[in-house]
């Protein structure tokens, strides 16, 4: 294994459960040992180098079980990071680390990271977190192994611990997955690793980090071998570089990127040829902060490794998208044609749907996969913001349910939805991408309400009624009369019928108290005005009456949310057209 390159290390999980701070804790437990070069942080990746990862995991990696160089974690925002920073065959991690909040156990997010781990067969191990507040935790001073940190802090911390990492190894299991605590592990073939860790004091950094390599090692040799054949990389964004100008940033994954390479990016409308023209890693300055760093430049870069790329027009990158060395013309045109059909958003264009956007490319194949997930139909898709042209066409759609967009973390454009204007469409704008998709499914459920509701209104709705006695104010053309509302609702422009069938006129209006009314609920008490009705011939006081239903309706409204009184209205008169029409309303 003397061969292999560092691997790639995501972080996912549910939002809020210390994803950030732990990576910042690796980032700062490398700062710590004070290894010269022995951290590159920037944008995009943390790098911990072999001779780093020996000092941090001393009296539990012995030096010659160390083969891979080193680690190399992916800093992404979002859990579905490692599926949506694409490579050429897969995504762009070859290990992963699930991390789990000890208080709050599997969350929604944990959820959906597991089961995109089983789809893509990633290793991974399990970061239980936030150990330090735990009930029994004790505040550390320095640098502590875990299993010294849980013998000394008693035997409340300890219960504590063990029912936490039972829960969600529990949890895992029902997910598909079986789960232990890492020390508790002995074929990790068929276990996931749990790592009880601490961002805040450091406890359990060094063992997660120890985990990490020998799952590498022992599972991933063949993904992890070097080539050094041609150059891959991924790219995480572009910038501006204060003496550089306009780099990529990206993360190689395979070969190498030499100075002068010839290569092919995948551009915002299409691919294209460029060169390198430098390549750049930052070094930090003396006395380790983090932010405080040059650039140095180097002739090549070896996968894997984070680096500023430096090409003419790499400022036209798609964030998400893919570069690769070419050799030939042959291999150019070879490539181009690959990396157009890889940059198509992960959707097909549905005849209805809602528009999404997002500010990378690997951001709208994670939106376009959970609107599939959920069930949410994409009529477009695209990278960059939400601009007037967008709400136009989303505007149009047919189903109103449909118009919106979801924008994962781009603005929308001032000229979009003007001042003043009607805002036909609704723009979710979230920098959490579930939480744009959780507003949009409760507005489109409460839309959804508002339509059935319109829609009852315009269906003739079930309703009984009687004629009051004593209260006949016009015996015809229109007959006027006192009603009660036995059951339903009533509403002008129905048909009135007895229940044998026989037709009596059409409900003309309704008044109440001299006012005109649009409908009137059960028990409710008014004058009714019933063109056609002649009272002493097709109509008499105390006559109960039915509003008659059209086919089509009666198979409309049992698809609504009647009351039980409607519905018995409803069957009544379906079996009044069936003592003609044997199968009517079926």
């Amino acid at each position: 294994m003397a061969g292999l390159r560092e691997p790639i290390v995501s972080l996912l999980g549910h939002v809020d459960h210390g994803k950030t701070t732990l990576l910042d804790r690796i980032a700062g437990s490398v700062k710590a040992e004070k290894e010269p070069g022995g951290i590159t942080q920037h944008i995009g990746a943390v790098e911990v180098p072999g001779a780093t990862v020996r000092q941090l995991c001393g009296g539990i990696l012995r030096t010659d079980q160390l083969v891979v160089p080193g680690l190399l974690f992916v800093d992404t925002p979002g859990h579905r990071s490692f599926e949506t920073l694409r490579r050429r065959g897969g995504a762009l991690a070859d290990i992963a680390i699930l991390v789990v909040d000890a208080r709050e156990g599997v969350m929604p997010q944990t959820r959906e990271s597991i089961q995109i781990l089983r789809h893509e067969k990633t290793p991974f191990a399990i970061a239980l977190t936030k150990i330090d507040l735990l009930p029994g935790g004790r505040k550390t001073t320095g640098p502590l192994r875990l299993a010294d940190h849980i013998a000394k802090a008693g035997p409340e911390f300890q219960r504590s611990l063990d029912e936490r990492v039972y829960a969600v190894a529990q949890e895992v299991v029902e997910l598909g997955f079986s789960a232990d605590r890492y020390d508790r592990v002995s074929d990790f073939t068929h276990n996931v690793g749990i790592v009880p860790v601490s961002a805040k004091t450091g406890v359990g950094v060094a063992e997660l980090i120890a985990l990490l390599v020998g799952l590498s090692q022992r599972f991933l040799s063949e993904e992890l071998a070097r080539s050094s054949e041609g150059g891959e990389a991924t790219i995480l964004e572009r910038s501006d570089q204060k003496g550089v100008g306009p780099v990529g940033n990206v993360i190689v994954y395979r070969g190498r990127l030499k100075v002068g390479d010839e290569i092919v990016v995948t551009g915002r409308t299409e691919p294209f040829e460029t060169h390198v023209r430098g390549i750049y890693r930052p070094v930090l300055l003396k006395g380790g902060k983090i932010k405080h760093f040059r650039l140095d430049s180097f002739p090549e870069v070896v996968a894997a490794a984070g680096v500023y790329l430096s090409a003419p027009g790499i400022e036209e990158a798609m964030p998400g998208g893919l570069l690769k060395v070419v050799r030939s013309p042959e291999e150019k045109e070879a490539v181009r044609a690959e990396l157009a059909r890889e940059s198509q958003p992960v959707t097909e264009v549905a005849l209805s749907g809602v528009a999404i956007c997002a500010d990378t490319l690997g951001g709208l194949e994670a939106l376009a996969f959970e609107c599939r997930e959920k069930g949410i139909p994409v009529h477009e898709a695209g990278v960059g913001p939400v601009g007037r042209a967008t709400i136009v066409r989303i505007a149009n759609v047919r189903d109103p349910t449909h118009r919106a967009v979801l924008a994962f973390n781009v603005p929308v454009l001032p000229d979009a939805q003007p001042e003043g204007e009607s805002e036909p469409v609704r723009v979710f704008r979230a920098d959490v991408m579930y939480r744009a998709i959780e507003e949009y499914l409760a507005w489109r459920a409460e839309r959804e309400r508002d339509l059935r509701a319109r829609a009852r209104l315009q269906l003739v709705h079930p309703a009984k009624l009687e004629v009051l006695s004593g209260y006949v104010f016009r015996i015809s053309k229109p007959a006027v009369v006192g009603v009660k509302v036995l059951g339903g609702i009533l509403r002008p422009g129905v048909r009135l019928i007895h229940p044998n069938g026989t037709e009596v006129g059409v409900l003309k209006s309704l008044q109440n108290e001299g006012a005109s009314v649009a409908e009137a609920p059960e028990s409710t008490e008014l004058a009714a005005s019933i063109d056609g009705a002649v009272i002493g011939r097709n109509l008499k006081e105390g006559d109960v009456l039915l509003v008659d239903l059209p086919e089509s309706v009666v198979r409309a409204l049992r698809r609504e949310a009647l009351t039980p009184r409607e519905l018995a209205i409803l069957e009544e008169v379906v079996e009044v057209h069936r003592s003609v029409h044997p199968f009517w309303g079926q």
